[in-house]
């Protein structure tokens, strides 16, 4: 960086250059150490062989297979008005109508001994 050389008598100007000088001495000195640092990082981490095997594997909750049974056909053997079964599954059956209900309400029917067999 080429500039005008300042007058004897400007000393602000002349500190101001020595400073300017001496920062970007500093600063080319600075570089050098940082990229020494980054060389010096970067092989150690290609050197490093991560092991992942040796790691625990975490552990895997087993849960159960749930298996949607198939709806069934059912007739009940009472008439039933306005039951409940689950939640907001209101339903209404008349004996010696066959109803196709899902499997869940027919084991439920089933318990209660309500299904004509």
């Amino acid at each position: 960086m080429a500039t005008a050389r300042k007058p004897a008598g400007d000393l602000t100007g002349r500190q101001a250059e020595k400073l300017a000088a001496e920062r970007d001495a500093e600063a080319k000195e600075r570089a050098k150490t940082m990229a020494t640092a980054t060389i010096v990082a970067e092989a150690e981490k290609s050197n490093t062989v991560i092991d992942l095997t040796a790691k625990p594997m975490p552990e895997v909750e087993e849960q159960p297979v749930v298996v949607e049974e198939a709806p069934r056909e059912i007739r009940v053997n009472t008439n039933l008005t306005d039951i409940v079964v689950g939640q907001g599954n209101y339903l209404t059956f008349e004996v010696g109508v066959p109803y196709r209900v899902p499997a869940f309400v027919a084991n439920h029917l089933e318990e209660k001994g309500l299904i004509w067999h």
